[in-house]
């Protein structure tokens, strides 16, 4: 918990670049994660980190995986991804391997730049999300039945905002 990861360049990897696991509070700030062969990074359960800042290229799979919050109690997990670039992911997964993708409850995506992607830019699933002000351009490259924005067909998916984003 509260340890920040500020100015690193996490390359060359096979696995994921940077993985979270519970805790509070983590954030991964102004980092390159490049030529890694999965996720750029996977926040799984916790509550309030963020990445920002960032720079995420050349993934094997997708760019930043977030899980969190209780759907039961809709309580959020309050993780964010931010002001980050997010640019040829998913080289090894072309489907369902997004740039940015949200499970859970109360998760945001907020002013980040994401293009060249084979699949969708941002999947969610869940409660209480928060899109915006991202700009996402040449998306589904290679696949169809796709959208910029994406999620599944689950009407319990209620309470997410998806506004102000810049889709060209």
């Amino acid at each position: 918990s509260h340890i920040t990861l500020e100015g690193l360049t996490l390359e060359a990897t096979r696995a994921t670049g940077a993985t979270i696991r519970g805790g509070t509070g983590i954030r991964i700030a102004g980092c390159t994660i490049r030529n890694v062969g999965n996720e750029g990074v996977s926040i799984a359960g916790g509550t309030g980190h963020s990445i920002s800042g960032c720079r995420i290229t050349d993934t094997g799979d997708g760019g930043v995986s977030m899980d969190g919050g209780d759907r039961q109690t809709l309580t959020p997990g309050r993780h964010r991804v931010e002001h980050s670039v997010f640019e040829r992911q998913a080289r090894w997964s072309k489907c369902y391997a997004p740039s940015i993708h949200m499970n859970g409850v109360g998760l945001t995506a907020s002013h980040n730049l994401i293009h060249d992607h084979p699949h969708c830019a941002i999947l969610f699933n869940g409660n209480d999300h928060l899109i915006e002000f991202n700009e996402i351009h040449h998306i589904a490259l290679e696949t169809g039945d796709v959208g910029a924005i994406y999620t599944g067909r689950d009407y319990t998916y209620r309470g997410n905002r998806i506004r102000y984003n810049f889709i060209h």
